[in-house]
């Protein structure tokens, strides 16, 4: 275990680091690093030397840390705060090293370490002598429950951390290139290495970059997003290729390299047996052409529709980027009750109108004080002259018409 004093050092490039020694790190907040070293002993001749070997990366990090070690993970950070270099590997000697042990060391909340220092607890020590049951009863069973998993008699599992891990890949030409139809054709050999990097994790991306680097000036960064996740080459192919098609080289690349996002993992509706034999009808054309769509207009020109549990009809949906292409999204399972059916199309900002013919209605919608933007109308659906059936309100006090939206 080691105790961290550096708390701007990023936890989790520590992390990567400890792994060098253990695949099983685990992260305390805000400055703790729990390594299980057990399995590594061998390797590295014994503990001692193990011991040694991670204190001198501490070193060369520079960063000030305290270790310790022993047999329960919550003695070695307690030991590890308290600054004591233990190296207990007999379980029988816990008791008496967490007996010189602050109790301030255990992190526990404020009011309980005040109510242990009333009772005259200064020390693990004077604790570990108070009856259990009423140490239970007086303060709380977790405290008990944390005696216990710090003298190793209950266990106590722990999330190992998993390193975020992204496709990351450059590709430098021996001659610089000018056009971007040589570009696509040097990207194939990238984005096939990065579908069978993702199949092998049976992970997916919705996220690439693509960066080509010039002789002189800023890299050229082509961001590019998915519809729905993916780990196929030809998606990844065909969206690198429509971004590409529209791209205008302000000068010569002299190497590129591809960037996935971070790696998600690939759910039953990402995935498709009959992906490689299927052609332009296949279940994924319906994604692709959000891609495509996409490339072509602008990451922000194609979106999704998500509901909001509003009663303003302008402030009752919003932009989403991510699309789900079965039905809407919603915010909350809360459902507003409607009077009166709502259009499909509502219009950007309501339009003056003569009075119409009124079908069905009032409805009074009246909401959005808190915010500044309340309103008081009375909806009604009318007809137009044509035939077209409109929603259209009056403001609560006014007899002047407007049109917000038009029914299908």
């Amino acid at each position: 275990m080691a105790q961290l004093e550096s708390f701007a050092a990023p936890l989790q490039k520590l992390c990567m680091h400890a792994q060098t020694f253990t695949s099983f790190v685990s992260i305390e907040p805000p400055n703790a690093l729990l390594l299980e070293i057990k399995g590594s002993v061998k390797l590295f001749g014994s503990l001692p030397q193990l011991r040694a070997d991670i204190d001198a990366g501490w070193r060369r990090l520079a960063l000030q840390a305290h270790s310790a070690i022993a047999p329960s993970t919550l003695a070695a950070l307690w030991l590890a705060r308290a600054g004591d270099p233990s190296q207990i590997e007999d379980i029988e000697r816990l008791p008496s090293h967490l007996a010189k042990v602050p109790i301030a060391c255990t992190a526990w909340d404020v009011e309980r370490l005040q109510t242990l220092r009333a009772m005259g607890v200064t020390h693990l020590g004077e604790l570990l002598r108070l009856p259990r049951a009423g140490l239970a009863r007086r303060l709380s069973p977790a405290l008990v429950r944390d005696l216990d998993i710090a003298l190793a008699r209950q266990p106590a599992p722990r999330r190992a951390f998993v390193r975020r891990e992204r496709f990351r890949e450059r590709c430098d030409f021996e001659t610089e290139i000018e056009h971007v139809a040589y570009l696509e054709k040097a990207l194939e050999p990238l984005i096939e290495r990065c579908a069978r990097f993702l199949r092998r994790r049976q992970a997916g991306i919705q996220a690439l970059q693509l960066k080509l680097r010039h002789r002189e000036g800023p890299a050229t960064r082509v961001q590019l997003g998915l519809a729905s996740i993916t780990s196929e080459r030809r998606r990844l192919s065909d969206v690198l290729c429509q971004k590409l098609a529209r791209l205008e080289l302000r000068a010569p690349v002299r190497s590129m390299e591809l960037i996935s996002g971070s790696l998600r993992g690939l759910s039953a509706s990402s995935l498709d047996v009959f992906a490689g034999f299927t052609g332009a009808g296949s279940r994924d054309s319906a994604p692709q052409l959000v891609e495509r769509l996409r490339a072509r207009l602008g990451e922000d020109a194609v979106y999704g529709v998500c509901l909001i549990p509003e009663h303003r009809p302008e402030a009752a949906w919003r932009r989403v980027h991510e699309l789900r292409l079965t039905a809407a999204a919603r915010v909350e399972d809360e459902v507003i009750d409607q009077k009166l059916p709502r259009p499909v199309w509502l219009l950007n900002e309501p339009i003056h109108s003569p009075k119409p013919e009124i079908l069905q209605g009032p409805e009074r919608i009246e909401s959005g004080w808190w915010d500044g933007k309340g309103v008081a109308r009375d909806y009604y659906i009318a007809r137009h002259a044509d035939g077209v059936r409109l929603w259209v309100f009056q403001e609560r006090g006014s007899k002047r018409w407007y049109v917000h939206g038009v029914f299908a």
